[in-house]
């Protein structure tokens, strides 16, 4: 009776390939089960802040980094195997939610990792593989047109599956060598997806997941404020701070709206996600390093210089990353107004040795208002010194347009 009942149940609801003629082209939105799994991954994301501002040492930031990107390569294959075979299908809404199971995992044992105790992390990424390989075998075994390159995916994530298992038993540092290794062929085997006519990616869906993951980091981060607010007892540097924190946090949000406004075609799936990665970090790095400076404008004191770096270094890490991003589509004016912004963000790492952060934030927040307007009025000024190049459509400008309206 089992072996019967378990082929009948193997065949409810096949995953379904979306692989019709225009799949890549037609408009297409993330589903609730979509923003439900964002959600889920942002609690991690915001798990590993809270731990970045609660340690924030230089072994911190490296925790921060090294445990920011695991996660990030969850949310990363699971997105695109949604994109390819999202149905409203009980079984495929049951595959999503054990994958946010993963997800609670993962956040919920950030703590003892930081700690040291790395075995729960491990355990609870190397289910997120095995989930991930049964999903594609699934999928394989129903689906001739994928065939070929689920079974390179599959072959690709098994070594790297097996070295996150086989690490529980390794103390560190080796541990450590073992997860890189392991996220080195797990990225080659994401990358390795590549869209063709028979198996397409819609590209528009995928850049929407992405702006509305952005999103709901930014959204964690303003709650990240408002808390650290709610530590303190109101003053006047208290309240300049708080206002400051969330100016550079609303400015994030406007620069990310053309930083994400890329052109379809650039828009290559597996690899436009991966390297998106630093935008998303510098962001949540940013809200660990506010929330700290918040509290320390109570006493009017400077932040050490590990909270610092998390500050003003995540904010230029996110300029770089939105300046540097191939296929933005921006100009090379704005280009350079986002890295002279990021070498500035940098340099108040240096300043705050000396400088309290009731002070610097707003300078902080007074960068980023200057790159904003400076890229605004840079068309306008190119407009007035060339008259005849303003007949020629800005590309910048357009894709400006196409961005989600502020």
């Amino acid at each position: 009776m089992s072996g019967p009942l378990v082929s009948r149940l193997a065949r409810i609801a096949p995953p379904r390939l979306r692989t019709v003629d225009g799949h890549e082209r037609e408009e297409r939105h993330a589903s609730w089960l979509e923003l439900f799994f964002d959600l889920v991954f942002v609690a991690a994301i915001a798990q590993l802040a809270g731990q970045l501002q609660d340690h924030a040492t230089l072994t911190g930031l490296a925790f921060f980094a090294g445990l920011f990107v695991p996660v990030w390569m969850v949310w990363m294959p699971f997105s695109i195997y949604a994109d390819r075979h999202e149905s409203d299908d009980a079984s495929h809404r049951v595959a999503m939610l054990a994958a946010m199971l993963v997800a609670v995992g993962l956040g919920a044992s950030v703590p003892a990792a930081f700690a040291g105790g790395a075995a729960a992390f491990a355990i609870a990424f190397a289910a997120s593989r095995v989930l991930l390989m049964g999903l594609y075998a699934r999928a394989r075994r129903h689906h001739c047109a994928a065939r070929a390159l689920y079974s390179r995916r599959l072959v690709l994530l098994a070594p790297g599956t097996a070295l996150w298992i086989a690490s529980v038993a390794v103390p560190s540092p080796a541990r450590y060598a073992m997860w890189a290794a392991g996220l080195v062929i797990d990225a080659a085997a994401t990358v390795s997806d590549r869209p063709d006519g028979r198996l397409p990616l819609n590209v528009g869906h995928l850049r929407e997941r992405l702006e509305l993951l952005v999103l709901i980091v930014l959204g964690e981060s303003v709650v990240r404020l408002v808390s650290a607010a709610g530590e303190r007892h109101w003053s006047v540097s208290l309240a300049v701070t708080l206002a400051a924190s969330f100016s550079v946090i609303a400015a994030l949000w406007w620069i990310s709206l053309r930083a994400l406004a890329v052109p379809t075609a650039h828009v290559t799936g597996p690899g436009y996600l991966l390297l998106n990665l630093p935008l998303v970090l510098g962001i949540a790095a940013g809200s660990a390093g506010l929330h700290i400076a918040i509290l320390a404008a109570h006493d009017g004191g400077t932040i050490h210089t590990p909270a610092r770096i998390a500050l003003y270094g995540g904010v230029a890490l996110f300029l770089l990353a939105a300046a540097c991003l191939p296929g933005s589509g921006i100009s090379p004016y704005e280009r350079g107004v986002r890295l002279g912004a990021a070498a500035a963000s940098a340099g108040l790492i240096v300043m705050g040795a000396m400088v309290a952060p009731v002070y610097l934030v707003p300078a902080l927040a007074a960068i980023l208002l200057g790159a904003l307007l400076a890229c605004r009025a840079g068309p306008r000024l190119r407009a007035r010194a060339h008259p005849r190049s303003a007949e020629i459509p800005d590309t910048a400008a357009a894709l400006a347009s196409s961005a989600p309206a502020a």
